[in-house]
């Protein structure tokens, strides 16, 4: 155990290293995915097995790869700078949309932030209709959530600075949008523009388990859930404040959800771009405590919270896109405050990972992009 000393907050660190290659096999798919910047498990041909969804912030092709053989198709070929995607059956006739958010740059004057939908014609392995929706400059996550229960799914876009923000990160705090689009009319409704600074991570996950998904948004000022209302009012609620350094440097990055030992749990990455894993669990007083179980992480970017055990535990998976290639995946141990770290791959950069059952056996499989030479896509077998 080490003990790390970061402005007030004293926290405990488990950083057990081993090697994770006794569980997982990497099968590469690709490289030169030019930019690697994000990966998506969807079955796009609904032939009962995932596929793989490509992008690449130095490409205007989209990818997708098809299980089994890992044959590459063009989605389109018509979006420059790409930065997000999310695919999902938004409109209940089997076949998956994909949201996309593409004409990115971190510069609200250089940033178009076109969001599109994309669908298939026919055969999916064929180019895809891109049908622009919307412009929202600095458009940076897009993910489908189902806010309301109906099981119907909108899509949430979240810039990640305002507009008119005179630079990154945005030292005058302006509000961040937030907003969503409902299938068919595709016209931007406002969740939120209480969000301020830069708003990194998106994430979709339903907090209460009443069968409405809140949307959660990661940013400079701390984690927030947006919660949808029956009365169809938006509600925000802080989760946790993240890194307490001053803006711009305390916050969070990014943030997933899980249980251990049937207890909900938050882990993050901070602060934005930072270098530590984090950890918050409730205390008997119902608040979140925070316990940071890495401090090595290279410009953390990636961070997944899956049970790859099939225990009801949940793992966190986490990387970083500079200096050391690492890819780590963290497990709970019995008494859920202390995590063992192991290596999942030692020569990748990434800037995203997802999760699915790639080969049919029944166990939750791995998938990264890599930011960096060669750009190499893998998935990782659960043996």
């Amino acid at each position: 155990m080490r003990r790390l000393q970061r402005g007030l907050v004293v926290v405990a660190m488990a950083l057990v290293a081993a090697d994770a290659s006794a569980q997982f096999t990497a099968h590469t798919v690709a490289t030169e995915i030019r930019g690697g910047y994000q990966v998506v498990a969807a079955d796009l041909n609904r032939d009962g097995r995932p596929d793989l969804v490509a992008l690449g912030g130095q490409m205007s092709e989209l990818i997708w790869f098809e299980n089994p053989g890992w044959e590459r198709h063009v989605i389109t070929s018509l979006a420059p700078r790409l930065i997000n995607l999310d695919a999902a059956d938004a409109d209940g006739d089997g076949v998956p949309e994909i949201g996309l958010a593409y004409e990115f740059s971190t510069s609200p004057g250089k940033s178009l932030g076109k969001i599109a939908i994309l669908q298939p014609n026919g055969d999916p392995r064929g180019l895809w209709t891109l049908k622009d929706i919307d412009a929202i400059p600095t458009s940076h996550r897009v993910r489908w959530a189902d806010v309301d229960g109906s099981g119907k799914k909108v899509l949430v876009n979240a810039p990640i600075i305002h507009a008119k923000a005179s630079g990154f990160p945005d030292p005058d705090r302006l509000a961040t949008p937030l907003v969503f689009y409902r299938s068919g009319a595709w016209k931007p409704e406002s969740i939120t523009l209480e969000n301020q600074g830069v708003v990194h991570g998106l994430r979709v996950a339903d907090r209460d388990g009443d069968g409405r998904q809140e949307v959660f948004t990661a940013g400079r000022l701390g984690v927030y859930a947006h919660s949808l209302g029956k009365d169809g009012k938006w509600t925000r609620t802080e989760i946790v404040k993240g890194d307490p350094a001053p803006y711009p440097d305390g916050g969070s990055s990014d943030v997933g959800t899980g249980f251990v030992n049937k207890r909900r749990f938050y882990a993050t990455i901070e602060p934005f771009h930072g270098n530590l894993v984090v950890v918050y669990r409730q205390d008997a007083q119902g608040q979140w405590q925070r316990h940071v179980i890495d401090a090595e992480l290279a410009n953390g970017h990636s961070l997944l919270v899956v049970d790859v055990d099939g225990d009801g535990a949940h793992e966190i998976v986490a990387g970083g896109t500079r200096g050391a290639k690492n890819v780590y995946l963290y497990r709970a141990g019995a008494d859920g405050q202390t995590w063992q770290r192991t290596v999942l791959d030692n020569a990748l950069a990434a800037n995203s990972c997802t999760a699915a059952d790639f080969n049919g056996d029944g166990k939750m499989d791995l998938a990264c992009i890599d930011g960096t030479t060669p750009f190499s896509l893998k998935w990782y077998e659960n043996r």
